[in-house]
């Protein structure tokens, strides 16, 4: 009797052992949708991040709302700068120093020497379409900044005061047709519920939106990159340098609604205007796969040009895809084959350099994606809602194996308590 008691707490260990293992392995468990690939948990401790990036040695920066952690190569971790009056929306890495907007700044933090200073001020901050994303190309710093509205005319829909509803900025020099919308006869980059005229010249501001700002580092001068571009929501270079972003499609609501657009991969060239809010992936608003009851009208009537560029690819749906990383070397996928958040299908997809997509992972219900990186080799996702970085690498024979390490634990402590049992019994009918 006391030979079954010892045996059977024992199974009741490795029973409660084994289910702790599996929730605590499950947490992070995520469907694989492609052969030849795998995924491992990088880091944790990462819950409520809201952006990273690595640098060369290894070591991972993570933002949150009002402070800034790096987690080294071996787990360790370390707060590196936080403030209560910061509002963190991206950070970039670059030459032991961190670059990060909060609200109308853009800032910059010396690692080594531990000083915060501003670099930039009064970048426009409000409005639902507004993504601020950051890259360093050519050891500068290319700052995007998305469009207050939806399609260049302000909206009231319940998100801000009347008196208060953001309006877009124009990057350049434009004078407008004078079409005015809505009840309140809205004219485009104008306040809510100011009319424009035809003729009326709109002067470009310093910082306006649905623009790229390029900032050199050395002076910390701000030149204009590319400007028409309504959001970039996801950018990266790719093999040659050439910069890459997902450019977010015109919704069909608001007082000047677009039918039938979608999301784009383009290539975005310093200089270039690419259109927006008279073109979207590079066909005129006026086009007929825009209309709906009537032809949308053009807002400017001195575009840069009567044609802009066609985007790489575009996508099947609007305001879905986000995020997005080059794998510039071929290690993990096809050489310059780029990964995206499909929000839609809470899955991570790529897309080919033939422009063939394919879904690479499954993710949770409670997964919150934000950011997605190319760095050594590997593609890491940072699941903000899950709680941590996930490493999407190669599968080959040496990863099929690949548990982590909790559950290898546990498979040894059952395989040598199954042992010790086996060999207790053998012995205790030995010298019965």
């Amino acid at each position: 009797m006391r030979r079954f008691l010892k045996f059977l707490i024992v199974s009741i260990i490795i029973v409660v052992v084994a289910f702790g293992v599996f929730r605590f392995s499950n947490q992070y468990r995520m469907n694989t949708l492609k052969n030849n690939i795998s995924w491992s948990v990088a880091y944790k401790n990462c819950k409520n991040a809201v952006a990273f990036d690595r640098a060369e040695n290894k070591d991972t920066y993570l933002a949150y709302d009002n402070y800034i952690k790096v987690i080294k190569e071996d787990g360790r971790e370390e707060t590196l700068l936080q403030d209560k009056s910061l509002k963190i929306e991206n950070i970039v890495y670059h030459n032991n120093k961190l670059y990060f907007i909060s609200q109308s700044t853009l800032y910059e933090y010396d690692i080594v020497n531990k000083e915060l200073k501003q670099i930039l001020d009064k970048i426009p901050s409000e409005g639902k379409y507004l993504d601020r994303n950051l890259i360093i190309k050519d050891s500068k710093i290319l700052l995007a900044i998305g469009s207050a509205t939806n399609s260049g005319v302000a909206t009231d829909d319940g998100s801000y005061p009347i008196n208060k509803i953001p309006y877009d900025r124009s990057s350049i020099d434009i004078t407008l047709n004078g079409f005015n919308y809505g009840d309140k006869k809205t004219g485009a980059f104008m306040p809510y519920g100011n009319s424009s005229i035809e003729g009326q010249r709109i002067k470009a501001q310093d910082l306006g939106n649905s623009c790229i700002i390029e900032i050199n580092l050395n002076n910390n001068k701000e030149t204009l990159y590319a400007t028409g571009i309504r959001n970039i929501t996801g950018w990266d270079l790719d093999s040659e340098g050439s910069l890459i972003g997902i450019i977010g499609g015109m919704e069909n609501i608001g007082e000047r609604p677009i039918n039938r657009d979608f999301d784009y991969l383009y290539e975005i060239d310093k200089g270039k205007w690419y259109g927006w809010p008279d073109f979207s992936g590079g066909d005129p608003i006026t086009s007929p796969r825009f209309k709906e009851d009537r032809v949308v009208s053009n807002l400017i009537s001195n575009p840069p040009n009567k044609t802009v560029a066609a985007p790489i690819y575009q996508y099947s749906d609007v305001g879905i895809i986000r995020y997005l990383a080059i794998d510039r070397d071929g290690n993990i996928l096809g050489k310059n084959t780029k990964v995206y958040f499909d929000k839609k299908e809470n899955v991570i997809s790529e897309i080919s350099s033939d422009n063939v997509i394919s879904d690479l992972l499954k993710l949770k219900d409670t997964s919150q994606i934000k950011g997605i990186k190319y760095s050594e080799g590997h593609i890491y996702i940072l699941d903000s809602g899950i709680g941590c970085i996930y490493k999407l690498q190669s599968e080959d024979f040496n990863l099929k194996f690949n548990l982590p390490n909790s559950v290898w634990i546990f498979i040894c402590a059952f395989l040598f308590t199954l042992t010790c049992i086996v060999i207790y019994k053998f012995h205790s009918k030995k010298f019965k």
